[in-house]
């Protein structure tokens, strides 16, 4: 495992509080695009649970959920469920692929995804008691990808910063092997 700062938490920490408060924002968009927003959260988990195993606390993942829900006017309890489940999809892709590769990474990831978009269908279907037009969710998760490389990015760029005790530990690097 590798070895962190002290200060390490405070930028995932503080991403997943921030990105439901972005969520809240009265932007004047469809249901399929206003979705997009807690996707990105939920994205972020994905790759930042993969990328930094072990930064992405469940109860920081816990909270955001929450906020997520109060800020966006969902059921309570709606995106904590799935912000979770994102975690637990993650973890699970960190340990089945760690020695791997990074194409199996890469299929678990798009797994996870293809999974956690089903699951925000379905649970939008169970709670309304009927089934739900699904093209609003695909159109949310593929907006949510649009937006990624914005956290992503934020994470990669700071983790020199914050994250790193030793310059020689680096995080799970994506197409290492193809070097």
């Amino acid at each position: 495992m590798f070895e962190y700062r002290s200060t390490a938490l405070l930028l995932p920490a503080f991403l997943l509080l921030a990105l439901p408060a972005f969520a809240a924002f009265p932007w004047q968009i469809t249901f399929g695009q206003a979705i997009a927003l807690p996707f990105l959260t939920l994205l972020t988990i994905l790759f930042g649970s993969v990328r930094y195993p072990g930064l992405f606390l469940s109860p920081i993942v816990f909270i955001s959920g929450l906020l997520c829900d109060l800020f966006t006017r969902s059921p309570l309890g709606f995106w904590t469920l799935l912000f979770l489940l994102t975690l637990a999809c993650a973890r699970a892709t960190t340990l089945l692929t760690a020695q791997r590769g990074d194409l199996a990474t890469y299929l678990c990831l798009v797994t996870a995804l293809i999974f956690m978009t089903a699951s925000v269908w379905g649970l939008t279907s169970l709670y309304q008691l009927a089934f739900q037009d699904v093209r609003p969710t695909i159109e949310g998760m593929l907006m949510a990808l649009l937006l990624l490389p914005v956290p992503a990015l934020l994470l990669v760029g700071l983790e020199k910063l914050f994250i790193f005790k030793n310059e020689k530990i680096a995080p799970r690097s994506f197409g290492s092997q193809l070097r």
